[in-house]
C-alpha cells in the first residue's frame, strides 16, 4: 500500500455535539489523508454517525471546525457542501425510485450551467443537447463497469437492496466528488456484491476521489482501507493501519475483544 498523502482530504478539529447532557461527539479531531481510503470505526454509540452528520451539514456542531479543501464547512447546508465536492451516502440507499437506473446515474452529475437533464435533452440549445448526450454515454459506461447495464431501464425502486447500493456507487462515480463518505455500505449486502463494492472503492481512488468508509464489517475495513480512525465515547482513541490497531489495547477494550476474534 502507498503511504498516505501529506495533504489531508478532510480536517476535523475539536468537533463537539451534545444532546442535553449527553455528548455524542466530544472534542473529536482527525485528518483523512488525500488519495487513499480511510476507515472510521468504533462500537455502537461511539459518535461516528453524529460526526458524519456534522461534517456533511445535516447537523450543526456546538463547537469545532471541519475543513475541506481548506474551507470551513460548519454552517453550510448539505447541498452546498456536496457542490463543493464532498458527498456522503446513508445507511440505507437513497435512490430516486420513480426514475430508471440510467436516469438516476445521469442526474447525479450536478451542473450549474443547466436547468435539468430532461430540459437539456428536449430544449432548443444544440450545445446543451450534445452535452446531455455525452453524459448519457458516460452514464452507460459507468453502468457497464458496475454490472448494471442490463438494468438501465428498470425503475430504481424495483431493485434489491444490494443493487440499489451499486446504483448509489455508480452515481458517485458520475458525480466525480473529491471526497465521499460511505456510511456502512456493507449493510445487508451479500459477499459477491461486497467484493464488487470493494473494487468500486478502488475505482474511486483511481479516478481521484478520496474515500472515508464508516463500517462495522471489520474484514471489509481491512480489505479496503489504508488508514483507520477509531472512535469511542465521541472521541478518537487511536488511528493507523488496521493491522497495527489489532494489537492496540485501547481499541481492543473499546470493542470488547471483537477485533481479535475476526
Amino acid at each position: 500500500m502507498s503511504a498516505p498523502a501529506t495533504t489531508p482530504a478532510l480536517e476535523v478539529r475539536g468537533l463537539t455535539k451534545h444532546f442535553g447532557g449527553v455528548y455524542a461527539v466530544d472534542g473529536c479531531s482527525f485528518e483523512a489523508p488525500q488519495g487513499i481510503v480511510t476507515g472510521l470505526i468504533g462500537p455502537n454509540g461511539a459518535g461516528k454517525s453524529t460526526a458524519i452528520d456534522l461534517i456533511s451539514g445535516f447537523k450543526l456542531p456546538d463547537s469545532g471546525t471541519v475543513l475541506f479543501k481548506g474551507r470551513a464547512l460548519e454552517g453550510l447546508p448539505p447541498h452546498l457542501i456536496s457542490r463543493l465536492g464532498l458527498i456522503r451516502t446513508f445507511q440505507s440507499p437513497r435512490e430516486w425510485p420513480g426514475l430508471t437506473v440510467l436516469e438516476n446515474v445521469v442526474m447525479a452529475r450536478w451542473d450549474a450551467g443547466r436547468e435539468g437533464f430532461l430540459r437539456g435533452v428536449v430544449g432548443l440549445g444544440r450545445a446543451q443537447r450534445d452535452k446531455s448526450e455525452d453524459e448519457l454515454a458516460r452514464a452507460r459506461e459507468i453502468l457497464d463497469e458496475f454490472g448494471l447495464v442490463t438494468l438501465r431501464n428498470e425503475r430504481a425502486g424495483n431493485l434489491s437492496g444490494g443493487q440499489k447500493r451499486l446504483v448509489e456507487f455508480a452515481r458517485i462515480r458520475m458525480a466525480q466528488p473529491q471526497l465521499v463518505i460511505l456510511d456502512e455500505p456493507m449493510g445487508g449486502v451479500n459477499p459477491v456484491l461486497g467484493e464488487r463494492m470493494a473494487l468500486a472503492i478502488e475505482g474511486f481512488i483511481a479516478s481521484g476521489t478520496s474515500v472515508i468508509v464508516v463500517e462495522h464489517n471489520l474484514p471489509f475495513i481491512e480489505r479496503v482501507t489504508e488508514h483507520v480512525i477509531v472512535m469511542a465515547q465521541g472521541a478518537v482513541i487511536a488511528e493507523g493501519p488496521f493491522e497495527i490497531l489489532r494489537s492496540n489495547q485501547d481499541v481492543i477494550d473499546a470493542y470488547l475483544g471483537e477485533m481479535v476474534k475476526q
